[in-house]
């Protein structure tokens, strides 16, 4: 048999599990979609830091930044999934992301192309080159498919 005193010992640890579990419950496609694009966002700054003079050129951190950038946009993709077209939380998907898939998925394929393109540069011409190129293929996602935040 329990003891009471056990049962009262054991219940704060049970609380803070049940709301672990709760706050990953919440979890849903825009949040996961939203973290995928921050991790995008994140690597683009170390992009833009190397782009505007801040920081050398360095073949492995841009790789390291492209492989996180190229995991963040598979997140993100990958929870543009059907009944995520509202929140809480706000998205700011435009609808047409749900009923143009083959846009979308020409869309996905040359951002992520343009991903790869940068994690292969071994030289800052090749960089700027490959930088041009993922600003291209970010803006075919957004201009037709993210609406702007208010």
């Amino acid at each position: 048999m329990v003891k009471p005193a056990t049962i009262l010992k054991t219940m704060p640890v049970l609380a803070v599990l049940a709301g672990l579990g709760a706050t990953f419950a919440l979890a849903g496609p825009i949040e996961d979609r939203q973290a995928g694009m921050k991790q995008v966002g994140k690597a683009m700054g170390a992009f833009a830091g190397i782009a505007k003079g801040e920081a050398p050129y360095d073949a492995a951190v841009v790789k390291t930044n492209a492989d996180a950038m190229l995991a963040g946009m598979k997140q993100a993709f990958a929870n543009f999934t059907p009944g995520s077209e509202k929140g809480p939380p706000e998205t700011y998907a435009k609808p047409e992301i749900w009923s143009d898939p083959e846009g979308v998925k020409a869309a996905e394929d040359t951002a992520l192309k343009a991903v790869e393109a940068m994690a292969a540069t071994t030289d800052e011409a090749g960089f700027k080159t490959a930088l041009a190129g993922l600003g291209e293929g970010c803006k075919g996602c957004h201009t037709k498919y993210r609406r702007p935040k208010d």
